[in-house]
């Protein structure tokens, strides 16, 4: 299926067929079992298209509605809710968050002992309190018992349960010392949640999806789309594309498991689809407004998406995973931010935003060129291939 203007203002023709030989040429190789993109400029659909499929066995193919596992994808959405009440008056991004989760206040580093200062919500929404994500076990004992959380059958524990585990680990480093990949943006929903007095899932429903529209999002697959969800596929050694999560298998399905999805997580936990996805980041776009829905002022806008990590902290370092992958980019509130464009390896703006999924899903938005694009696909390891840079650069070099 493809929806792809070949007169679109502002983008050439010839271009947008080059990001779509690009999707072909991935699904050929069996870098990806299937595609998606969107494109969008000032808020008009440049380019929709879909190539490979949403399941290799039953030759199900992608669609424009089919549903993704965006993973990492849901730490912008949860930010923006906790900005929301940032907005009420409930805090300022420099309180120690200790006052709402006590457990914060008494947390150790290893190997030093207690923490020497207090963990702030901007550190949380940053990256930078000192938490991690459990990526580097062989080489940190601290990740080690991070890598551990994921081990257990986390879906059929509830938010406050895994935070009562996080919160009984030790730091990976002191507070505001280092940019870290991690787990914070799981305890910033979990603040969404102590701060309004709701359910995290309500809370977003009430606040985000329900006045954007975004009528597939959610934190599991209801018994109706099931047949919308695409299959997780990855590399291994024995096969480049893999099985990796069957949709009868799956955590995010309860109607077949029988047991409820309970985490809500705000570092991970979302399915989406893609319009759905681009309904949120064109609403940023807007700065904070979509079709006479408003969630977020201007300001608040410009304020999660400048840079907020010291300089002493950059370049950024994804936590020795993929060297170089964030040069000439800092991290706002929520959202990796692109500071100098000749420096980032591919394509862009300065002040371009955005962030991607484990999935190897990703979304970007560029005020300068109001530009929205969205890759979306369910290959693991996110960053084994480069789709999201190549996809970067096709978009570009289709702006006329």
């Amino acid at each position: 299926m493809t929806k792809s203007a070949s007169r679109h203002p502002g983008f050439s023709g010839v271009g947008l067929r080059r990001i779509e030989q690009m999707m072909e040429n991935y699904v050929a190789e069996g870098k990806s079992a299937g595609m998606l993109t969107l494109v969008s400029r000032e808020g008009s659909t440049a380019q929709l298209s879909c190539r490979g499929y949403a399941d290799i066995a039953s030759a199900t193919p992608i669609r424009e509605n089919t549903m993704f596992r965006i993973y990492s994808m849901t730490k912008p959405i949860t930010s923006v809710a906790l900005m929301t009440l940032f907005e009420q008056g409930h805090f300022q991004l420099d309180d120690a968050a200790k006052r709402w989760i006590p457990a914060l206040g008494k947390l150790e580093v290893y190997p030093q002992g207690r923490i020497d200062s207090d963990i702030t919500i901007r550190q949380l929404l940053t990256h930078t309190a000192g938490f991690s994500y459990g990526f580097e076990p062989e080489t940190y004992p601290v990740d080690q018992l991070y890598a551990e959380i994921w081990r257990q059958r986390i879906h059929e524990q509830t938010l406050e349960q895994i935070m009562q585990t996080v919160l009984e680990l030790p730091l990976f480093a002191q507070p505001g010392t280092l940019w870290r990949y991690s787990i914070a943006t799981d305890i910033c929903g979990y603040l969404v949640e102590l701060i309004s007095g709701m359910p995290f899932a309500d809370y977003l429903q009430q606040t985000i999806f329900d006045p954007l529209g975004m009528v597939d999002t959610a934190f599991a697959v209801s018994a109706d789309k099931i047949d919308r969800f695409a299959t997780l596929y990855g590399f291994t050694e024995d096969d480049p594309l893999a099985q990796i999560e069957t949709i009868d298998r799956s955590p995010f399905i309860s109607a077949i498991s029988g047991v409820p999805v309970r985490l809500h997580s705000g570092g991970a936990g979302l399915v989406s689809t893609a319009n759905d996805y681009w309904r949120f980041a064109q609403m940023m776009l807007n700065r904070g407004e979509l079709e006479g829905q408003r969630i977020i002022t201007p300001a608040t806008v410009s304020l999660m998406t400048r840079n907020h990590v010291p300089e002493k902290l950059l370049p950024l370092s994804f936590n020795g995973i993929v060297p170089g992958a964030f040069s000439g980019h800092g991290f706002g509130l929520g959202y990796c931010i692109n500071m100098d464009p000749a420096n980032t390896g591919a394509a862009g703006s300065r002040g371009d935003f955005g962030w991607g999924g484990l999935a190897d899903t990703y979304c970007w938005v560029d005020p300068e060129k109001s530009l929205v694009a969205i890759l979306m696909q369910q290959y693991i390891p996110s960053l084994y291939h480069a789709g999201r840079r190549d996809f970067r650069d096709s978009v570009y070099a289709a702006l006329t």
